[in-house]
């Protein structure tokens, strides 16, 4: 683990840019609530080690964290904020504009633009890559 985020930190000092992540605290309280087994293997489950490490390295080279709520980030659309619903396997469907994408990549998506300050408008642009620093949701949309 120290391995991967020391590279990830300075990978993302070379560009200069901060890390967004989800806000995990208090995520132990709030899966344990299932049976004796799944309670043992989840409480050996360090979720915010890794978080813990990136944030040190990080504020080395000066760079903020910005934690994210990642409350409905894989059930909101990216493109116009619309409820999506499973599609195929691990592909969503959105039921406003038929947006199709897998679940995790949607979630990325979401946490980096709530993690901007970014909304998505309907079918918009979300703003130029030299203002804001990202490339608009458009631009990861195949």
């Amino acid at each position: 683990m120290h391995k991967i985020t020391t590279k990830i930190a300075e990978e993302l000092a070379s560009i200069k840019h901060d890390a967004i992540l989800e806000n995990l605290k208090n995520i132990k309280g709030r899966i344990l609530k299932g049976s004796k087994g799944l309670n043992r293997k989840l409480s050996k489950w360090n979720c915010r080690t890794f978080q813990f490490m990136l944030e040190y390295k990080l504020k080395w080279f000066g760079l903020p964290v910005k934690y994210v709520n990642p409350l409905n980030s894989s059930k909101t659309c990216s493109v116009c904020s619309g409820k999506l619903f499973a599609y195929r396997g691990r592909l969503v469907k959105c039921k406003n504009c038929g947006f199709i994408h897998d679940r995790d990549v949607i979630a990325c998506l979401n946490l980096r633009m709530w993690g901007l300050g970014v909304t998505p408008k309907g079918d918009k642009s979300l703003g130029d890559v030299s203002q804001s620093g990202c490339m608009p949701v458009k631009g990861y949309v195949r």
